[in-house]
């Protein structure tokens, strides 16, 4: 009885030990096929069903690069700013798409210096969330007459592992907690759920 226990605690122990091993590999390989199909699905609609789905996914690579080249000229920049002023009068579409631009551009770390780091005690008191002051300044106009953020200030908190997601809140400013981290090393942690120790890894 002892042996029996003895080897069902090793092989126990070497299936935790694999798990450790694959998982990684599995979930790297779900999200790079996850993106593959992502990013090729409005390729295979247009083109047809047909296609290889790599040669979809070269198309579409090629497709945004030359979005991004033409968007650096003159010429692009007016065309693409004419053509997002009308997506932006569309009513709902417009303001999903002013949303999700501004919370991208957010975590493209081009403006990093406009998000600060902090922690905050969400959903109730006890748990403590990592976010990002969004706004310092907190300035709504009420039905009363009163302004409303005079003592807040506006927080993003991301999920996990997904940083582009998460919710809004605002929180008065001696209820955060401001950290000493970069925003590169704040959204590692958000993405490995805490397994990456901040104070060990560095800047991108």
């Amino acid at each position: 009885m002892i042996e029996t226990l003895t080897i069902l605690q090793r092989i126990r122990l070497n299936f935790i030990y694999g798990l450790v091993i694959i998982l990684p590999i599995f979930a790297t390989v779900w999200l790079v096929l996850f993106f593959v199909e992502w990013i090729t699905g409005p390729a295979t609609t247009l083109i047809g069903p047909g296609v290889p789905q790599l040669l979809s996914f070269g198309i579409t690579i090629i497709f945004i690069a030359i979005i991004g080249l033409l968007a650096k000229n003159y010429i692009g920049k007016v065309v693409l700013e004419t053509a997002e002023s009308m997506v932006i009068k569309v009513p709902i579409i417009g303001s999903i798409y002013t949303s999700t631009k501004q919370i991208i551009g957010a975590f493209s770390l081009k403006n990093k210096k406009n998000l600060v780091p902090v922690m905050i005690e969400y959903p109730r008191q006890g748990l403590w969330a990592l976010g990002f002051i969004t706004q310092e300044d907190v300035c709504i106009d009420t039905e009363s007459g009163e302004v409303f953020g005079g003592d807040k200030v506006a927080v993003f908190v991301p999920t996990t592992p997904n940083p582009t997601s998460g919710y809004f809140v605002y929180v008065d400013k001696t209820a955060i907690t401001r950290l000493a981290m970069s925003v590169e090393q704040s959204v590692k942690l958000l993405m490995s759920a805490g397994v990456v120790n901040p104070s060990s890894s560095q800047s991108l």
